[in-house]
């Protein structure tokens, strides 16, 4: 009877699904366990721009010149930590370079290298290539010369003497360019208006005929300069302005002036607004003989003397 149920129909049922089973938990485990295995995440992106790049050559012979010491950087990676420790130049470590060692005097292309990117970070570099340009390298002393536009100038006013903390300085350049350089140039910063005195840095630059900037090394860079300027002035009348009240006693108030003019100075459009100028004194309990120093102003304007004595001598009735 047992042999029997081992040899028939039902039984050979039974074992086919048995396996049938089996086989298919193999089957979903082994998905399970690829499926864990594979790389899934996101993706992250950035671009760091004017990142700087490192020239390698023969300082001592050669001056370089002709090219942008900067390039943009894409970087991707699975890692966002990573992604940011890159972006802050405080931390990043990679950098930038092109080797140009082995290179001769004339115009050269070499490829812009990264260095140390850490693994788990891709990178792509814009430019590919960096074009330089080599020279002997060649030095000379020149005198500085410093330079204000006229429209720093306010309408009427004159530059009445330049000094500078140091008048000649040492130049480092190629061959051909330093021939080119006409002038060291302490230019007036931009963003400087010579309403008044200047005293301040000013970067210095190699300049050629055409006032062209031309790649050089100075030494100093910089410089201090003072500027004095003359402004337009003119000579106007001291008016004396009483306010307050006078006492019952009194039936006026004479006043007197230290001197009846003074000397304003500014932009001419101030000053052609200006006819004459207010020594205000307050009359108010003044009974006796009595002399004030009064401040003198006016609108856009400077007073020279800034002040005056005002005499008030009262009148009894």
């Amino acid at each position: 009877m047992r042999n029997n149920f081992f040899a028939s129909k039902l039984f050979t049922i039974l074992a086919s699904i048995f396996f049938a089973v089996i086989l298919f938990f193999n089957a979903s485990s082994a998905a399970l366990r690829n499926q864990g295995n594979s790389t899934t995440g996101e993706v992250y992106t950035t671009t760091i721009s004017n990142v700087p790049i490192e020239i390698k050559y023969n300082s001592d012979e050669y001056f370089a010149s002709g090219y942008n010491n900067t390039a943009n950087v894409y970087l991707t990676s699975y890692n966002r930590v990573q992604i940011n420790t890159e972006e802050n130049p405080d931390s990043r470590n990679f950098y930038l370079v092109v080797d140009l060692s082995n290179a001769k005097e004339g115009t050269v292309t070499m490829p812009v290298r990264i260095q140390q990117l850490p693994n788990g970070i891709n990178a792509q570099i814009e430019p590919t290539t960096l074009t330089v340009r080599l020279e002997k390298k060649a030095s000379a002393e020149f005198n500085v010369t410093p330079l204000i536009e006229q429209a720093q100038l306010p309408d009427g006013f004159k530059v009445n003497d330049i000094k500078l903390s140091q008048e000649k300085v040492k130049v480092t350049a190629g061959e051909t360019s330093i021939k080119q350089i006409h002038a060291i140039q302490a230019a007036l910063p931009s963003d400087a208006y010579l309403n008044d005195d200047y005293s301040g840095t000013v970067t210095l630059h190699a300049v050629d005929a055409d006032g062209k900037l031309l790649p050089a090394q100075i030494s100093p860079a910089t410089v201090q300069m003072k500027v004095s300027v003359e402004k337009p002035s003119k000579t106007v009348p001291v008016n004396v302005k009483k306010t307050g009240t006078l006492d019952q006693s009194l039936s006026d108030m004479k006043t007197s002036l230290s001197q009846k003019t003074v000397t304003i100075s500014g932009e001419q459009s101030a000053l052609d607004k200006i006819e004459s100028v207010d020594a205000t004194v307050n009359i108010s309990n003044i009974t006796e003989k009595e002399t004030v120093n009064v401040d003198i102003q006016a609108d856009g304007a400077s007073v020279k003397p800034s002040q005056v004595e005002v005499t008030m001598t009262p009148v009894k009735k």
